[in-house]
């Protein structure tokens, strides 16, 4: 799941950096298809397809525009990613006691 999740960061980030060749549907569709086989984390999952379905929305304006909301939808998508990478890799905890 971890690598799935970092596929989809770099995408995330491609598309942020090149809105016109954004597919972020494949990586919401991708998520989905993940969320079922991990269903203790599905609720973190949810969250990123929704983060990333805010900055799928955000494009547009991402493109013509390029305003805070829109680097916002993109900067919390990213964030969820995060957040969903760490507790796949057992690195959310670091306190040795």
């Amino acid at each position: 799941m971890k690598e799935i999740l970092e596929q989809v960061k770099e995408k995330l980030e491609n598309a942020y950096n090149h809105p016109d060749s954004a597919d972020l549907d494949a990586c919401i569709r991708q998520l989905q298809d993940a969320r079922q086989q991990y269903g203790d984390k599905g609720t973190m999952i949810e969250d990123a397809i929704t983060a990333i379905e805010q900055a799928k929305h955000s494009i547009p304006e991402h493109r013509h525009a390029g305003t805070d909301s829109a680097a916002g939808a993109f900067g919390q998508a990213y964030n969820a990613l995060e957040h969903a990478i760490e507790s796949f890799s057992g690195t959310e905890n670091n306190d040795p006691f």
